[in-house]
C-alpha cells in the first residue's frame, strides 16, 4: 500500500511540475513590425536641377557701310586709329592684282599695304575661341555664274585682344565690325568690336 501510495505521490508531483513548466509565460520576441519602425528610413536624394545653356541674344543686322559719320566717331574714340584702312577697299585691290595666284601672294600684298596700320575688318565671325575669332578676306573675285560664292578664294585673318568680344556672347556667323592694328602674316591685335562698344551705330 505503502508501495503504491509513494508511486501515485511521485506521479502527481510529476504531473504537476510538467504543468508548471507549461503554464511559464515564454520570452516575448519583438513584433518585426518595431523592428522595421526603429531603423530610419534613408532619405532619396533630390535629382539635380535641370543644365540650362546660356542663351545667345540673336546678333542683330548690321548695316556694314563705312558712312563719314561712323569715321568720325570712330576716329574720336580712338584717335590712334586715325585716318584707318578699310578691309573691304583692300580685297577689292587684291581682286584685281592679277599677279596673286595663290593664298601666300595674297598674304604677302596684304601685309605690304596694311602692316602696322589701322584696319577695319567687317563680315562674318568664324572659328571663334575663348581668345578672340577669325574675318575672312577675299583675293578673288566671285565668278558670274557662281551663285554660292565657292569660286571666292580668302585667307583668314585672326583677331585676338578684342574689346567688346566676348565668347558667351557671340557665335560663328555673326556679322561684326572690328577696328584692329594689323600686325602681318594674317594677325591683328589689339582690336576693337564697334558694333559691342556702341561706337558703330
Amino acid at each position: 500500500m505503502r508501495y503504491f501510495g509513494a508511486r501515485a505521490l511521485s506521479a502527481a508531483c510529476l504531473m504537476l511540475a510538467s504543468a508548471c513548466e507549461e503554464e511559464k509565460p515564454k520570452a516575448a520576441l519583438p513584433p518585426a513590425a518595431s523592428v522595421v519602425a526603429s531603423a530610419a528610413p534613408t532619405p532619396t536624394p533630390a535629382p539635380p536641377p535641370p543644365v540650362t545653356p546660356p542663351t545667345v541674344a540673336k546678333r542683330p543686322k548690321v548695316d556694314m557701310e563705312l558712312t563719314a559719320a561712323r569715321r568720325a566717331a570712330i576716329e574720336t574714340k580712338y584717335p590712334e586709329a586715325k585716318a584707318f584702312l578699310v578691309g573691304k577697299q583692300l580685297e577689292e585691290k587684291l581682286k584685281t592684282n592679277k599677279a596673286i595666284k595663290a593664298k601666300e601672294g595674297a598674304v604677302t600684298a596684304f601685309d605690304h599695304a596694311a602692316k602696322g596700320k589701322w584696319v577695319l575688318f567687317s563680315g562674318l565671325m568664324v572659328n571663334l575661341t575663348d581668345k578672340g575669332f577669325d574675318l575672312a578676306i577675299v583675293y578673288t573675285p566671285q565668278l558670274p555664274n557662281d551663285v554660292m560664292g565657292m569660286s571666292r578664294q580668302f585667307f583668314e585673318v585672326t583677331l585676338s585682344d578684342v574689346e567688346g568680344y566676348d565668347q558667351a556672347q557671340f557665335k560663328s556667323g555673326d556679322p561684326v565690325v572690328v577696328l584692329a592694328k594689323y600686325l602681318g602674316g594674317g594677325k591683328a591685335t589689339p582690336a576693337h568690336e564697334l558694333v559691342a562698344t556702341e561706337v558703330w551705330k
